[in-house]
């Protein structure tokens, strides 16, 4: 049993049992996912609408994309099933405008692998989810985890928006950055986090290592923090092991470690014999667990700060924090959602 309330339905078995029109809102990779799981459990979807600028004259899954507009004037209520992801303040309102005349639920379909967040899963990982919602250092934190996973599982906005705040409430209440650390940037894309650093430390720092695996966002990281100080940057990947990986240079978040071109591959221990890091932060589309693997020796003698991605995939949830805590258990941890639908952006930082 959960130590804490959860929804009574999943967004699955609510859509197997609506009556309701369903309406997919967005026709990308997510959607593709939506519809396989809905092919699965025999889930009817009536039409497929986008937002404006993406309408367009075209066809998803069989279905003429049709602006919600349309679908507002012919039902007077419908079951929009949100599929596609953004951060965006004017998408964020327009759909909670939307929810407040029908009902939007929002399936959470992992980023990497096709594990569904369903009462499958939570059964039986409810022991693990309980561990991990104990080991959070604080009750802000343990709020986050309980809507978090009651999001996952219901798919209901309510639970999402519960459970936001700000980037700068993580980094001046959890993080506490000084003027002399130590960066090792996983994920560094074009210097977005890089940049986030240098604006929490006031540009005094030590060090920055910033490794990204996508060659052509690489280039954009290089020339970006061409002039940067102390600065190094890797046209690589980080895991568990060292030598090369093959991975798929997607320039986005379908670029993983699996296939593709061969790029270097690094450890996290490997990577401090440069410097020893006072701050990591990692968004590695899934590969956060191996990377943790590949810097045992390194977290358990030096405790370094992290901020690690927990949304790639369903498991990060409880699978990072049990394995921080067993390789340094003087961690605190702590859990913020930053502003995005779905539940992107949600993030662990350990200190």
């Amino acid at each position: 049993m959960l130590l804490f309330d959860i929804e009574k339905l999943s967004v699955w078995e609510f859509l197997q049992n609506t009556k309701e029109p369903i309406i997919m809102y967005g026709t990308g990779n997510g959607a593709d996912k939506v519809f396989e799981v809905f092919n699965e459990l025999n889930i009817k979807v009536t039409g497929v609408t986008a937002s404006d600028g993406f309408v367009r004259d075209r066809y998803f899954h069989n279905f003429k994309v049709t602006p919600i507009s349309e679908y507002l004037e012919k039902y007077e209520k419908f079951t929009v099933v949100v599929t596609f992801g953004s951060s965006r303040p004017e998408v964020i309102e327009g759909i909670k405008n939307l929810g407040k005349k029908q009902t939007v639920l929002v399936p959470a379909v992992p980023v990497i692998e096709n594990e569904i967040f369903d009462r499958k899963f939570l059964t039986e990982n409810e022991e693990k989810l309980n561990e991990a919602y104990l080991l959070l250092a604080d009750e802000k934190s343990k709020e986050v985890f309980k809507n978090y996973v009651n999001f996952q599982f219901s798919g209901k906005l309510n639970y999402l928006f519960n459970m936001e705040s700000g980037i700068s409430d993580a980094f001046n209440n959890y993080l506490k950055l000084g003027e002399n650390e130590s960066f090792i940037d996983i994920g560094a894309y074009r210097g977005d986090t890089v940049e986030q650093f240098l604006h929490y430390t006031n540009k005094e720092y030590k060090n920055i290592l910033a490794l990204e695996p996508d060659k052509k966002t690489f280039n954009k990281l290089a020339l970006n923090c061409k002039d940067l100080k102390n600065f190094e940057a890797i046209n690589g990947a980080v895991t568990n092991t060292l030598g090369t990986v093959e991975f798929t240079n997607a320039a986005g978040r379908q670029s993983t470690i699996g296939s593709g071109v061969e790029i270097p591959a690094f450890t996290l221990d490997k990577l401090s014999e440069k410097f020893t890091p006072t701050y990591i932060k990692i968004d590695a589309e899934g590969a956060e667990i191996d990377i943790l693997n590949g810097g045992e020796n390194l977290i358990r003698a030096h405790k370094p700060k992290i901020k690690i991605a927990t949304y790639h995939k369903n498991r990060d949830i409880f699978e990072i924090p049990i394995l921080l805590k067993k390789f340094n258990s003087n961690y605190k941890i702590y859990m913020c959602h930053h502003p995005y639908i779905p539940a992107w952006d949600t993030d662990f930082y350990c200190v």
